[in-house]
């Protein structure tokens, strides 16, 4: 975040840049955060961006490209519509908070396995990544985070920890929470349903 003056500067921080102007810039990283100094013009020949599959913001994230990313997951291993979205960088940029609004919008259960997912399934779920990430991303980002200016964005998640137990927006089913894959997950009994979607 960026200070005015060393006086709104926090108690916790993993980096500290001071200023000739006086102002300070504060960073704390959480999961898989990171900072990396680069010349300008470079940061496209890092290894980090090198390496990276194409994002959904990208024009190479393409349905196309989408079914041979599954196709290609489910080859090495069985992995789940939750694992898809939020292991290994498989999406570069989702992480588990937003996937519980894309398996919610897309209808599909944390644990459905991706290899029972039918042609319209993968549609379904690819066109919930593309529109929660245009939404999270025209909203200046979601309300429990901070731009450099420390500005909240205007994107509500619909599954969180404040969905748990409350009535499903859709069928007025209890929200649930288990644990799986490292984090939490909120999601819908009846909407998302493991038996609701068996491959056609």
């Amino acid at each position: 975040m960026l200070h005015q003056d060393e006086t709104g500067i926090p108690n916790k921080y993993h980096l500290l840049l001071l200023f000739e102007d006086g102002t300070v810039l504060s960073a704390f990283t959480q999961m898989w955060g990171a900072m990396e100094l680069y010349e300008k013009n470079q940061e496209l020949k890092r290894k980090y961006i090198c390496d990276m599959r194409p994002t959904p913001i990208d024009d190479e994230f393409s349905l196309d490209y989408f079914i041979m990313l599954i196709n290609k997951s489910i080859q090495k291993e069985k992995r789940s519509v939750k694992g898809l979205l939020t292991q290994d960088q498989l999406i570069p940029g989702l992480g588990n908070a937003i996937a519980q609004d894309i398996m919610f919008k897309a209808k599909l259960n944390p644990k459905q396995s991706l290899i029972e997912l039918s042609t319209s399934q993968i549609r379904k779920l690819y066109e919930a990544i593309l529109e929660t990430v245009t939404e999270v991303t025209q909203k200046g980002g979601r309300n429990d985070e901070y731009d450099l200016y420390g500005h909240t964005g205007n994107y509500v998640r619909i599954m969180d920890k404040n969905a748990a137990g409350r009535p499903c927006l859709e069928c007025g089913t209890e929200i649930v929470k288990i644990q799986y894959l490292g984090g939490a997950c909120y999601y819908c009994p009846y909407c998302q349903a493991q038996e609701k979607h068996k491959s056609t």
